[in-house]
Order: C-alpha cells, then structure tokens, then sequence
C-alpha cells in the first residue's frame, strides 16, 4: 500500500510530457486573399517578419496539397490540451530552399493561451517563396516537436480544385 501511494504521488507531481500539451485542432488551405495584419518581426524567417493574421479565418480545404497561387494561404491551427498552462512555442516551417539565401528553415514564437487555438499559415505573398516539394509545420518547445504537418507544395497539381471552392476569393 504504501508503494502504491507512493507510486501514486510521483505521478501526480511529475510534469506534463511535453508532447502532451499542445494537440492539432486542423490543418488546410485558406483561399487567395488579400493578406491583412500587423508586420511584426521575425529574424529567424526569409522575409525577416511575420504578419499577424486576422481572427476567424477557417480553412477552406483541408487539403494538405498545395498549388503554387498568388495569396494561397496554408497551415495548421493548434490548441492545448485541457488543463494546460499558457504556452510560448515556436512554429517551424521547414521547405526546399527558399529566397537568396537558400533558407530551409523558418521559425517564429507564438503565445497559446488555455481555451484559445493558434493559427500558423504560410501564404505566397512573393515569387520566390512558391518553393514546390514537401513542407512541413510543426510546434516545438524547448526543440522538440510537439506537433508536425506535412504538406506537398506543387507547382499545378490541385489548381482547378482550388479554383472551383475559391471562385469568390479569386480576381
């Protein structure tokens, strides 16, 4: 009995595994639109800055292949698990060589609070990010991967698929 309390007690004092915290609430494609939001810095990606997204968005298909489209938004959205505290984590976003300086790697922090989900998207704002091969999104804390995405960028593959559930979205 008493190792049995005992037992019980270490488990209850242990934390939280990392891989424990944060879970994928959904990932996908937002149709071209103009991006909206704040710039704010981000040294460790190509542009050197990230922009804060509007609230709200959903995807309209979550799909995980992506045409190469002006203003095609893709990503994952993220969430932590109940009874978690407030978590800073950085995003990653790995991909073929991108931009003058070939960068491979990506990464910016974010906040996710309790009874929130954080939305983390690439959009093709310029020529050089449509990089086709495979990408991949994850969460990390601490360096590990606490939730990864893959994706496959293609450079036509999906277009008309996007076309006929973007008609409104597209000029």
């Amino acid at each position: 009995m008493i190792l049995s309390r005992a037992f019980l007690s270490l488990l209850l004092l242990s934390p939280v595994p990392a891989a424990a915290q944060v879970r994928l609430v959904g990932a996908g494609i937002v149709c071209p639109r103009e991006s909206r939001g704040e710039l704010v810095p981000a040294p460790g990606t190509e542009a050197g800055h990230i922009r804060r997204i509007e609230e709200g968005l959903i995807f309209d298909l979550p799909d995980r292949i992506v045409p190469t489209m002006d203003d095609l938004s893709f990503g994952f959205r993220t969430a932590l698990k109940p009874g978690t505290p407030t978590q800073t984590v950085t995003v990653v976003v790995t991909h073929p060589p991108m931009g003058p300086r070939g960068v491979e790697r990506e990464e910016w922090t974010d906040v996710i609070e309790p009874g929130t989900q954080s939305l983390n998207l690439f959009t093709f704002e310029e020529d050089y990010e449509k990089v086709p091969g495979p990408w991949t999104f994850a969460i990390e804390l601490d360096g590990v991967p606490l939730v990864e995405v893959p994706f496959e960028v293609t450079e036509a593959d999906g277009r008309g698929r996007i076309e006929q559930v973007c008609f409104q979205f597209l000029s």
